[in-house]
């Protein structure tokens, strides 16, 4: 992924110097921060949107290559793009929000709207994101989290009850193209499986399920 990303990246920055200029961004960039030395990236765009005028807008992720992308540095005898582990991945990932939530307090003068959306099911990056917007008073307008249909769906719902933009983001198409989607989001979130928010949220789903067995 990493050979291709780069082109991927001057197309969407090409894209945002032309319609991300009205009211607010219509183009997203995607920033998968467990690759090294994303948040270098994020800041050198900003400054780009700074600098030239354009509109900021970022989807923020942690990430779904991480096998093949070690495997193909593994063969290549390079060193791996990847954050060695899921710490380093996490603080890469909190580093990045905060550098763009922090962006429109840090340049309050700036013609430039920023706007992000948090792509995850964690809920200690969600919990981060919202505790770091109060701090900065960011905009609620501004700010987006999404999840998978099926995955998270507490975390979601309690942030679209509490006035957030909270999405569900639904895969389809082919099988034999959106199985393997959803086995690279599986391999993303394995290391979440035994965490507490995960084991809560199976708790919540078997006390919904003996509700509605459950004869009235």
């Amino acid at each position: 992924w990493t050979d291709i990303q780069p082109a991927i990246d001057h197309i969407v920055i090409f894209l945002q110097r032309i319609y991300n200029r009205g009211e607010r961004p219509i183009v997203f960039n995607t920033y998968q921060t467990y690759l090294k030395g994303m948040v270098g990236t994020v800041q050198r765009d900003l400054e780009s949107a700074r600098r030239e005028g354009w509109h900021f807008g970022a989807k923020v992720v942690r990430g779904a290559y991480m096998v093949s992308e070690r495997e193909k540095a593994r063969l290549r005898g390079v060193q791996s793009p990847i954050c060695d582990s899921y710490e380093d991945t996490e603080a890469n990932f909190h580093a990045a929000i905060d550098a763009i939530l922090s962006d429109d307090a840090t340049h309050g003068n700036s013609k430039s709207v920023t706007e992000l959306l948090v792509a995850s099911h964690s809920r200690t990056s969600i919990e981060y994101t919202v505790r770091r917007m109060e701090e900065l008073q960011k905009n609620r307008e501004h700010v987006h989290f999404g999840q998978l249909l099926g995955m998270a769906d507490n975390l979601t719902f309690t942030l679209g009850a509490n006035g957030y933009k909270a999405y569900k983001y639904v895969p389809y198409g082919p099988i034999d193209e959106v199985v393997p989607y959803l086995i690279r989001r599986t391999q993303e979130n394995s290391t979440l499986l035994g965490s507490a928010s995960v084991r809560e949220e199976r708790g919540l789903i078997r006390e919904e399920l003996w509700r509605r067995l459950r004869p009235i």
